[in-house]
C-alpha cells in the first residue's frame, strides 16, 4: 500500500514508515509514495508561451489529472526552450529524509548520492479518453505530436517554494503521440514512442509496443512512463551517473520497457555532491516533441515516487 504525501499546508511532515522489511540494511522506507492530483496541492505550474497562447489548461477532473491543449501549436519542450506546461513540486526533494536514512556526516539536507538510494518516478496515464495522449474532448485533433515528460528538474540555489524555467536543468521519461489517428480504434506499435528526454539529449525515444487504450491490448500493454536513478556515479569533477527512462505496464511485473539504448548519460545526469545543480524537484512537463503542433488532451491518474535506501560502502545508520 502506498504512502500519502499531506497537503502542502501541512509542511513537509511525512509519514511514518510502515512495518516489512525494506531497503539496505533492514530500511522499512520501501513504498511508493503517491503525489497528490490537484494542481493547488504543493505544485507550481509555469506555462510557456506556446501553452500560455493556446489556452492550455490542466485540472483535476474527478480522480483524474487533465492537460488540455484545445488548438493546434507548437509547445516544444527542448533544451532551454519550455513553450509547453512546466508541473513541479514547490519543494524541493530531500533525499536523505525522504529515504529515511540518517544524513551522513558533511553531507547537505539536499545533496542526492546515488549510491546510497535509488529514485523512481512513476506516472500512470488514465484510459477514460483513450489514452495517454489523444484528441481526448478536442473536437477534430488526435493528440499527434503531443507529448508528456515526467522526471527531475534542477536548480544551483533554493527555490524557496517557486521553482521556474529559468537557468535550469532537467531530464526524464517520455512518453509521445507518434501517430495520427483514434488510438482506441488502432493496434499499430507504432502509435506511441517512449523513452528519455534531457537537456542536453533531444533524441532518445521507441515504439514498439501497444497501450492499454487501444484496441485489443494485452495484459501487459503499457500505460505509464517511469524515471529511475542508477545505483553509482562516475568521475570527480563530472559525476555523472546513468539514468533510465522509458514505458511499461505497471500492474503487469517484469515485463519489457519501451527505451533506447541502454540508459542516459549525459550533463543533464550530474545528480550527487558535485552537481552545479543541488535543488532537485520532482517535476512533469507536457507539450509537443517538436516544433510540429500538437492539440488534444494528456489524461493521469497517478504520480508517484519511492526513494528506496541502499546499503553502500558505510553501514546505513
Amino acid at each position: 500500500m502506498a504512502r500519502t504525501i499531506p497537503s502542502a499546508s501541512a509542511g513537509r511532515t511525512i509519514p511514518a514508515p510502515e512495518a516489512g522489511g525494506g531497503g539496505g540494511g533492514g530500511n522499512p522506507w520501501k513504498d511508493w509514495v503517491d503525489l497528490p492530483l490537484d494542481p493547488t496541492d504543493g505544485w507550481t505550474i509555469v506555462n510557456g508561451v506556446g501553452s500560455a497562447g493556446n489556452s492550455a489548461t490542466l485540472t483535476k477532473v474527478g480522480d483524474e489529472l487533465h492537460f488540455k491543449a484545445p488548438s493546434a501549436a507548437n509547445m516544444r519542450i527542448q533544451g532551454a526552450e519550455m513553450k509547453g506546461t512546466f508541473f513541479a513540486r514547490s519543494i524541493h526533494i530531500k533525499p536523505w529524509e525522504d529515504a529515511g536514512i540518517v544524513k551522513p556526516s558533511g553531507q547537505a539536507d539536499n545533496q542526492f548520492q546515488p549510491e546510497s538510494m535509488q529514485l523512481k518516478i512513476e506516472v500512470t496515464f488514465a484510459t477514460s479518453n483513450g489514452g495517454p495522449i489523444s484528441g481526448g474532448t478536442v473536437v477534430g485533433q488526435d493528440g499527434q505530436n503531443m507529448c508528456c515528460i515526467a522526471g527531475l528538474a534542477g536548480y544551483s540555489a533554493d527555490q524557496s517554494g517557486s521553482p521556474t524555467t529559468t537557468g535550469y536543468n532537467w531530464l526524464g521519461a517520455i512518453v509521445e503521440k507518434n501517430l495520427g489517428g483514434d488510438p482506441s480504434t488502432s493496434t499499430s506499435v507504432n502509435m506511441y514512442k517512449a523513452g528519455f528526454k534531457s537537456y542536453f539529449t533531444t533524441s532518445g525515444t521507441a515504439n514498439g509496443y501497444t497501450w492499454k487504450n487501444m484496441q485489443s491490448p494485452p495484459a501487459q500493454a503499457h500505460d505509464a512512463i517511469v524515471f529511475a536513478t542508477s545505483p553509482l556515479r562516475k568521475g570527480n569533477s563530472t559525476a555523472k551517473s546513468d539514468i533510465f527512462g522509458g514505458s511499461y505496464s505497471s500492474d503487469t511485473p517484469f515485463f519489457p520497457m519501451a527505451s533506447v539504448g541502454e540508459s542516459l548519460f549525459d550533463n543533464s545526469c550530474v545528480l550527487s555532491n558535485t552537481a552545479i545543480q543541488n535543488f532537485w524537484h520532482i517535476s512533469l512537463w507536457f507539450g509537443t516533441r517538436s516544433t510540429a503542433a500538437g492539440a488534444g488532451e494528456v489524461r493521469i491518474s497517478r504520480i508517484r515516487y519511492l526513494l528506496q535506501p541502499r546499503q553502500y560502502r558505510n553501514d546505513l545508520a
